[in-house]
């Protein structure tokens, strides 16, 4: 059976609304953070653009379809990659999606209504083919690089890069409605790779959603009046503010710093199995420990439910490690108040400014990847970020008694 164009563009719009749906639906029922919120956009805009095409399809001639077509599917993949950046930890760079979106209707818009159905068609394909390559690539690095599921769907953009970086060329050499492109890169084709792609990706990124629910969901701990955690570190927000602040004083003075990233493991099984009041004797178990081994210079933070952060001052690299194992044996060895037949364990992710640029987003993401690795090794371990960046310091003495 052989179905014509238009009934093919109508059924890759249900399965976009169906896949985009899912991936909605699941997602508000599990977390909503900044890249759930990217990535329900990007689907928004498949749904929006499979609904455009799909109707252009079935009534052709409509101008403003290819307009909204075209700058919603250039968005789909826009935010995608943003997306990507932000669950490595990286800004999302919003304007630069709103540029490719901006510059994808204005292709169309400056051909006018005589356009046709493939005015600012190269246009689209090229941004479509830039953004699915800048996604593949960062679903291979950063945090992403050590889920299963982020390498699918990196593998799954470069595809879509590589199919509409030849499907952009096939249209500025042979043109829109000549043979060869209608038989290697017509529609046909386009809706096969659109189909495979969202189906995909909804099931790729939905994954990833779970899985980062289930590792990092927040859950209530101790707390005080206000509504302040009272265990006796900072806030996520009041710790960055203070490790950035550490760090560039550290800069000047040409000292050197370790960010250590401290997860408890299976503190949702302790909640589960012994009840919250347990899951918050662990928190403050940790914590307590933190303020016992950790230098008295070192800021102390806690990143999210399960998971705890310690910038200290280090003299050489192998201080960054000790202070890590000394975190660990003294977790390990701990005895939970109410609970002392349970025994915890912690996967920890350290980096330092001798192995790491000396930049708080970097040694996070170094640390986050550290701690990745020992996590997917079974926990109760500490894990050292591969070197990413030589740093060259000048110890300048006069300077640092200055400063």
């Amino acid at each position: 059976m052989v179905l014509d164009p238009a009934t093919l563009m109508v059924m890759s719009a249900l399965i976009t609304i169906l896949a985009g749906t899912s991936f909605i639906l699941n997602t508000s029922i599990q977390r909503v953070d900044i890249v759930s919120r990217l990535w329900t956009i990007a689907f928004t805009n498949g749904m929006l653009a499979g609904l455009a095409y799909g109707f252009d399809a079935v009534s052709p001639g409509s101008w403003i379809t290819i307009v909204v077509g075209n700058a919603a599917i250039v968005g789909a993949i826009a935010h995608v990659w943003a997306g990507c950046r932000a669950y490595n930890g990286r800004r999302p760079l919003i304007l630069v999606v709103l540029a490719g979106i901006v510059a994808a209707a204005v292709a169309v818009l400056l051909r006018g209504p005589d356009g046709g159905e493939w005015a600012g068609g190269a246009e689209m394909l090229a941004l479509v083919a830039l953004f699915a390559l800048l996604a593949g690539i960062e679903g291979l690095s950063g945090a992403m690089s050590t889920r299963v599921n982020a390498r699918s769907l990196a593998v799954v953009m470069l595809v879509v890069a590589a199919f509409y970086v030849a499907r952009c060329v096939g249209l500025i050499l042979f043109g829109p409605y000549s043979d060869t492109f209608r038989t290697y890169f017509g529609t046909s084709l386009a809706t096969f790779i659109t189909i495979l792609f969202t189906v995909s990706s909804a099931v790729a990124m939905t994954s990833l959603q779970v899985e980062r629910a289930y590792s990092d969901r927040p859950v209530p701990g101790p707390r005080e009046r206000g509504g302040a955690f009272s265990i006796g570190v900072l806030a996520t927000d009041a710790f960055e503010d203070g490790a950035r602040d550490r760090i560039d004083r550290a800069r000047r003075r040409s000292s050197s710093v370790a960010l250590i990233l401290i997860r408890i493991d299976g503190l949702k099984e302790i909640n589960t199995a012994f009840g919250r009041a347990t899951g918050d004797a662990a928190l403050q178990t940790v914590a307590t420990v933190l303020r016992t081994v950790t230098p008295t210079s070192a800021v102390l933070g806690r990143q999210r439910s399960a998971n705890f952060a310690v910038l200290a001052m280090v003299s050489e690299p192998q201080a960054t490690r000790e202070i890590a194992e000394a975190i660990l044996a003294e977790i390990v060895e701990a005895r939970l108040e109410g609970a002392s037949d349970i025994r915890l364990s912690a996967s920890i992710g350290v980096a330092d400014s001798f192995t790491v640029a000396f930049d708080f987003d970097k040694l996070r993401e170094a640390a986050l990847v550290a701690l990745d690795r020992a996590r997917d090794a079974g926990g109760n371990r500490v894990e050292t970020a591969v070197q990413t960046q030589a740093v060259p310091r000048r110890i300048d003495r006069s300077r640092a008694a200055l400063d």
